[in-house]
């Protein structure tokens, strides 16, 4: 189990932006793992995010703003980062 989420959720972004959608699979399976007990949760959810897949059912999060503000905030940086490389 990864002591951190966050270079994990680094290399969701990172497999989001490639579209490796089963190398994103890996790494949110790690990231549930993590956040098991609840902590670091948040992170499940910003990692489908940004993958643009379904949000985690569990454990639940909640945010301070709108589910769909969140997930565009999350998911704005890849779509960018797609774009930046198409370019």
């Amino acid at each position: 189990m990864p002591s951190s989420p966050l270079p994990e959720t680094a290399l969701a972004f990172h497999h989001a932006v490639r579209g490796a959608h089963d190398d994103l699979t890996a790494t949110l399976d790690r990231l549930r793992e993590a956040a098991a007990n609840g902590d670091f949760a948040c992170y499940v959810n910003i990692a489908a995010t940004m993958g643009d897949l379904p949000q985690p059912t569990a454990p639940a999060v909640q945010w301070l703003d709108s589910e769909t503000t969140v997930r565009a905030r999350w998911r704005a940086p890849v779509t960018a980062r797609q774009h930046h490389l198409r370019s």
